[in-house]
């Protein structure tokens, strides 16, 4: 075999100050083997326009990763190659220099993203671009990811919006790593699909798994449950979203606006008011997001919520006659309030330490805060 060093692929960015390799890079240098074996074939068969396919064993090559070496992250590959096939390479009078092709395929790929996307190398087969879909998709936004010969100081650097050009290149769609999120519009339990509204103009149809269908009918048109898809999304030259080609995950968070506004209030610190003001206690607040997030009636509008000096909660509702509720957190109090008709205020205390207790106290919210509105 031969163990020369061929490439070293350096990964820069966030994800790589301390020299390790995120398994989610894994498939961009899959990605850029699977290139460097097209662009060969592609380089041979131009030398040899008499023949309408590449000899038998030529494409049987692989990358292994030597080892990793420091400086954001190097990948130091070798190209393996078959010492039989390489052998049979050179029978019946064609000596062919295989790792030669190869050599001139990784330094044609280097030319090529160091080239404009309107001016790349005559001698670069223009579908070998599609392979951009898959190389460099993981980079986020801060990463780059560096390729070009052993020891070439001028390395060329491939970005995400570099990859986006050269696949636009040659295709009027390309391919991202995304995160998206919508509401549940539209179900089809035939095709085991669910519609998004990403948000005033944009949809996407998302293929789910069996066992997600029961849980997406629970949230279907409810604008507060937000469904988070991990995945692969196709977009075009004007970054218009196309379709969703596959995902890793999918998720709905119920009540999403209350997770963030319980997420926030966790963060804060003693004296966060002018010096002053308590903490709530974690176990007491999570205690009572569990209970505003899972039993928070559809059709209530959302209060805002604001911690209180004494370390607890304020809920209220911008209406006419200023409905709010006390939350004490260690003993699970909520002290609804409001201004009512001819001078009598409404007020009522509620235990929030049993599924009955719960269930009234939201019942009562939803009476008093729907007539106060009306």
């Amino acid at each position: 075999m031969c163990n020369n060093v061929f490439a070293k692929p350096k990964f820069t960015g966030g994800r790589f100050t301390e020299h390790t390799l995120p398994v989610s890079v894994a498939g961009d240098l899959a990605a850029y083997e699977a290139l460097l074996i097209d662009v060969a074939k592609h380089l041979y068969l131009a030398d040899h326009p008499e023949r309408q396919r590449v000899p038998k064993g030529f494409a049987d090559v692989h990358l292994d990763i030597a080892h990793i070496e420091d400086g954001s992250t190097i990948s130091v590959l070798k190209l393996v190659m078959a010492v039989a096939i390489t052998s049979q390479l050179s029978l019946f009078g064609e000596a062919i220099d295989q790792r030669g092709y190869f050599v001139r395929a990784r330094d044609l790929i280097a030319e090529c993203i160091d080239s404009p996307a309107d001016s790349l190398p005559a001698n670069f087969p223009k579908g070998a671009l599609t392979h951009f879909n898959h190389l460099g998709r993981s980079l986020r936004a801060d990463e780059t990811l560096e390729l070009g010969r052993v020891n070439n100081a001028q390395p060329a650097i491939l970005t995400s919006e570099k990859r986006r050009e050269l696949v636009l290149a040659a295709s009027a769609v390309y391919e991202r790593e995304v995160e998206l999120s919508g509401y549940i519009e539209e179900i089809d339990a035939h095709k085991s699909s669910l519609r998004l509204r990403l948000d005033a103009d944009t949809t996407a149809i998302v293929s789910m798994p069996n066992d997600f269908l029961e849980q997406a009918r629970l949230s279907l048109g409810n604008t507060r449950d937000r469904v988070f898809v991990q995945g692969i999304a196709q977009y075009n030259s004007h970054e218009i979203l196309q379709k969703i080609i596959s995902y890793d995950s999918i998720e709905i968070i119920k009540n999403y606006e209350l997770v963030i506004c319980f997420d926030m209030l966790s963060q804060i610190d003693d004296g966060w008011f002018e010096g002053g003001g308590k903490t709530p206690n974690n176990t007491d607040l999570q205690d009572i997001a569990q209970i505003m997030i899972q039993f928070y009636p559809e059709k209530l509008p959302l209060p805002s919520i604001v911690p209180t000096q004494d370390g607890n909660l304020l809920f209220e509702w911008q209406t006419e006659n200023m409905p709010s509720v006390d939350i004490d957190l260690a003993s699970k109090t909520a002290s609804f309030h409001a201004f009512g008709e001819h001078d009598l205020d409404i007020e009522r205390d509620f235990y929030l330490t049993n599924s009955e207790n719960i269930d009234e106290f939201f019942a009562f919210l939803s009476q008093h805060i729907q007539e106060l509105q009306a």
